[in-house]
């Protein structure tokens, strides 16, 4: 048997040392390489979780240089694509690969574009303003970027540039070459006669095309649209040697006589103006009404009123300041009641006045005029806006007008609260000591006294 020395005993002993000294320092530096592998961003089972630096599974928000992350409060799992609120709607969204928040504009790869608010993430649904101003709309359900045409509830319709979405304003021209109108601050586009600025337009209902071939009739009206800019043309035009007359809201004149600049003229069926002196003779002129088919005598203060000649003023404007003029102070029925007489001698059966309400209130001969306001500077003065109460005045003059308009369309009888009749036919009035002055037979004259005015049918 082979002895064993001591010599050799002693070294496998010191082998046994070293082994176990290794092995008391390696151990802990692989167990903390170990946890260091751990913290952070891992993958269990095709999930990902962020590991703290305690080893515990990390929960709910968690920012890392400047991005946002969310981990399941109660799994820890990583939140990747959408999270949804407790309806189930889509409320933030995160990238598929690193999990990060998505903030600001992202486009999806079917192309549709969404808005996630900067600070805290969540889907922009229904109108946004960026800081230059522009508008966007995203939808109400998945949040997507209207792009082209959008319609409201109410069949108007908006466009939103296919390109960055933002909504289009004012006039815009199309790849055809036509130009439409959208409203500065809704984007609605416009449709009809509508006044931008100083000029009137008209845009198609269908499609808001802008119409620009010059003439076209709106309604009972007809216009003259630029064939350059589609401006309907106020004013004289001159076309083929032939004249026609605008008003300042686009108007043709038709089948009426006016005076403008100082000078009458006529315009037939078709708008072309023929050039007529109005016969002056001292205070009065002499103006043919087309509706009675016979001339009549009116003040001079006709044609020196401003807007009342050339009809700039409108009806309504005018009744206004007549019946404040005649009769302010006898509240709003007091002056309905004066326009009234005034709107009734229009159609009087035996055409004594004339057919025209701007002809009836300035009618007069040399001495005197039919209403002593035209002459007095009383009505001027409420035509140059110098009313008492000009709201009260327009209410008045409105009632009046409709009162009669009614009236001459259906029959619809006259009736006006505070005077006791079924049909309010009168045509004269005056105060009542003016009115016990004249040649009546007070006991055939039909009369109805209102506050300080006696109301009458006819002179008997």
């Amino acid at each position: 048997m082979k002895k064993i020395s001591w010599k050799s005993c002693l070294r496998s002993m010191l082998l046994v040392c070293l082994f176990a000294a290794a092995f008391i320092f390696l151990v802990p530096a692989a167990a903390q390489e170990v946890q260091a592998a751990k913290t952070g961003f891992t993958t269990i089972n095709g999930k990902s979780y962020y590991i703290d630096a305690d080893g515990s599974r990390h929960k709910g928000w968690l920012t890392l240089n400047g991005k946002k992350y969310y981990f399941n409060k109660k799994t820890g799992v990583q939140l990747k694509g959408w999270g949804k609120d407790g309806q189930g709607r889509k409320m933030r969204y995160f990238t598929k690969g690193q999990g990060y928040m998505v903030t600001g504009y992202l486009t999806d790869s079917a192309g549709h574009t969404r808005y996630f608010n900067p600070k805290t993430g969540i889907l922009v649904r229904g109108w946004m303003t960026d800081s230059e101003g522009y508008k966007y709309y995203f939808t109400s359900g998945e949040g997507v970027m209207a792009k082209g045409w959008l319609e409201n509830s109410k069949g108007q319709l908006r466009y939103f540039s296919k390109s960055s979405g933002r909504m289009l304003t004012g006039f815009q021209k199309d790849t055809s070459g036509n130009t439409r109108y959208f409203n500065p601050s809704t984007g609605i586009m416009a449709t009809g006669l509508k006044k931008i600025g100083d000029y009137y337009f008209y845009f198609a209902k269908s499609n808001g095309v802008r119409y620009q071939k010059g003439f076209g009739t709106v309604g009972s009206n007809t216009y003259y649209f630029s064939p350059k800019n589609g401006r309907a043309q106020t004013g004289w035009l001159t076309l083929d040697g032939k004249r026609y007359y605008f008003s300042s809201k686009g108007v043709m004149y038709v089948s009426r006589t006016a005076a403008i600049d100082g000078k009458n003229y006529t315009f037939d069926e078709n708008g072309v103006a023929t050039e007529s002196q109005y016969v002056v003779n001292g205070n009065t002129i002499q103006i043919y009404d087309e509706g009675n088919g016979r001339t009549y005598t009116l003040r001079k203060e006709f044609i020196e009123h401003e807007g009342i000649a050339n009809g700039e003023v409108s009806d309504l404007e005018l009744l206004a300041a007549f019946c404040e003029a005649e009769a302010g102070d006898q509240g709003k029925t007091g002056m309905a009641a004066v326009a009234l007489c005034a709107l009734n001698r229009t159609i009087k059966a035996d055409k004594e006045f004339p057919s025209e309400l701007r002809y009836v209130i300035y009618e007069g001969n040399n001495s005197f005029a039919q209403y002593s306001v035209v002459t007095n500077g009383s009505l001027e003065n409420k035509l140059n806006g110098q009313y008492y109460n000009r709201s009260l005045a327009y209410a008045a003059a409105q009632q009046a007008l409709d009162i009669f308009q009614d009236y001459v369309t259906d029959g619809t009888a006259r009736t006006l609260s505070g005077f006791d009749r079924k049909d309010f036919n009168f045509m004269y009035f005056m105060t009542e000591a003016a009115f016990k002055a004249q040649p009546l037979d007070f006991d055939k004259v039909d009369y109805f006294k209102f506050r300080d005015h006696v109301f009458f049918v006819d002179w008997v």
